[in-house]
């Protein structure tokens, strides 16, 4: 079990004076945890290292998150919370590795364990792939080891992201995973393809005389859209640049020309996909852009040839849009408020793409996904509605007719092979499918699950069904629960917890969102219905 809140005698820290900065904090924090350590089953020889600091102004206070190392070396995995309010500890998310003692000293050079996590890749050039090496304590099955985690990206027309786990005594690939998640400020128009006639932040170049799709209005260095034209490898691309600063036909890209009107029409809907998903993280959820700081997010648009399917990459911090082939071009709200997402979780929780942690990742992005899209045709402000948006992912992308979503919050079977209820062996099986039951618990969470059996809304873990909270008070739960209480390993339960305790703190004990929160998680299997 990883990370839930645990509660611990009161600790009264020294509140902050005007001026004082992140590093007293940071210092504050980290006493407090070395005289927790005991406690938290750490011995000595595990040493806590503050991360980030993330404020709170709910409870007038501050979550800082902490990192484990063993011998000097970090541990997978091995993470906690201390959960601050003025200058009064409330309890630790506890996700700690306990019982660790093992020898840190690599037997081989970082330089063996890239060539054999290569050869298992077998990248189509070698020229082409990015690696980054780190050694790492981990704990698989029950079993420490010291390992090289080996994380490599070969962009082409089918791109890859694998990470492997290398043995550093042995050079034995212990675990591998696809890591793969899929000037002058102006004011542009732009006819996009999914979302009719829409407003861009643009840019007025006065020695080039032409408009660029950059905002400088959201992101440091202003979110902009490139131009891969057909490309998969190399830089970001061709900044998209036009001289009327009018963009895009409104039609499904052709094959032509990519800076043509009908070439623009994909990056027209890249840039208000990127906009209404800055714009909820920032109105609704008070977060800062994708990663929390402002730092400029890149789209890049026709990769490679029709291809079928859109991704984040942490690397480059961008997200690479094909045209589709059997898809229309994957620049959907949703698609892109999906994608985006990854980067937010990236920045915060850090949930591994694998096992229940990789399907909370997915979920993750599919129920942002989802409420942008609700609030970029239904929202206001800092509210994100209730009409507008659907229950699906990428249902404007098919080419079937009716319709046929990607995926289905409301009801993860429908699409033939995903799981609506959470059991054991959910880890075990794709991400994309294992986000099923998270998917729902939020529909439920939101929307209300219905006692009419006929209806897909129904489950029979909760026969008379329940109410819902709505749309803003499930994204506050979620997006605090991911933010405050999850960690890289969480799973299922962990998930469930830290919905508890978010929904405790943002509207208090026992009331109408705890105990949906609760009802919600039971419909998919995960905990018990609450009783008055």
């Amino acid at each position: 079990m990883h990370g839930f809140p645990r509660m611990f005698p009161l600790f009264l820290l020294a509140l902050p004076l005007p001026g004082q900065d992140e590093a007293w904090l940071a210092s504050q924090d980290r006493m407090v945890m070395e005289t927790l350590k005991p406690s938290l089953g750490l011995a000595s020889e595990d040493t806590l290292v503050v991360e980030r600091i993330i404020p709170d102004p709910d409870l007038q206070g501050r979550s800082t998150r902490f990192a484990q190392y063993h011998k000097g070396v970090k541990v997978m995995g091995g993470e906690g919370v201390l959960h601050v309010s003025g200058a009064r500890t409330r309890g630790v998310t506890d996700a700690f590795v306990k019982g660790l003692d093992l020898d840190t000293r690599p037997l081989l050079p970082s330089s063996e364990a890239l060539a054999a996590a290569m050869e298992a890749f077998a990248p189509v050039e070698r020229r082409r792939v990015s690696p980054t090496t780190e050694l790492l304590v981990v704990r698989l099955a029950g079993r420490d080891a010291l390992a090289f985690r080996v994380h490599l990206e070969e962009e082409g027309p089918e791109p890859r992201h694998m990470d492997y786990l290398v043995d550093a005594h042995t050079g034995r690939i212990l675990k591998h995973w696809a890591s793969l998640r899929t000037g002058r400020a102006s004011k542009g128009q732009g006819r996009s393809q999914h979302s009719g006639l829409v407003v861009l932040g643009t840019t007025w170049k006065d020695q080039d005389e032409v408009y660029e799709l950059r905002d400088w209005t959201r992101g440091r260095t202003g979110n902009a859209v490139y131009n891969l034209d057909h490309g998969t490898r190399g830089a970001k691309g061709t900044l998209y640049t036009n001289q009327s600063d009018v963009w895009g036909d409104g039609r499904n890209y052709d094959g032509g020309d990519t800076t043509s009107p009908n070439g623009e029409t994909a990056a027209v809907d890249a840039a208000y996909g990127l906009q209404v998903t800055w714009d909820y993280y920032a109105q609704v959820l008070g977060r800062k852009g994708i990663d929390g700081e402002g730092r400029a997010i890149a789209m890049r648009v026709h990769y490679g040839k029709g291809y079928d399917n859109a991704f984040w990459s942490d690397a480059c911090f961008c997200v690479s849009l094909g045209d589709g082939k059997d898809w229309k071009a994957l620049t959907t709200v949703d698609i892109l408020g999906h994608e985006l997402s990854h980067g937010v979780c990236a920045t915060t929780a850090k949930l591994e793409y694998f096992g229940e942690s990789g399907s909370l990742n997915e979920a993750n992005s599919d129920i942002n996904g989802c409420l942008i899209e609700y609030y970029a045709r239904g929202g206001a402000g800092d509210v994100i509605g209730s009409w507008g948006g659907n229950w699906t992912i990428g249902e404007q992308v098919s080419q079937a007719d009716p319709p046929e979503p990607i995926r289905y919050l409301y009801k993860p079977s429908k699409d033939g092979y995903s799981p609506d209820v959470w059991s054991k062996d959910l880890k075990n099986i794709n991400v994309h499918k294992g986000s099923g039951p998270m998917n729902r618990a939020f529909f439920f969470l939101s929307q209300g699950a219905s006692p009419n059996r006929q209806s897909d809304y129904y489950t029979n873990l909760l026969p008379k069904g329940m109410e819902g909270i709505g749309n803003d008070r499930a994204a506050r739960i979620w997006y605090r629960a991911l933010t405050h209480y999850l960690t890289s390993l969480s799973g299922y339960q962990d998930a469930r917890k830290a919905c508890v305790s978010a929904a405790q703190d943002l509207y208090g004990q026992g009331g109408a969102e705890e105990k949906a929160v609760w009802n919600a998680f039971h419909g998919v299997g995960v905990g018990t219905a609450w009783k008055d």
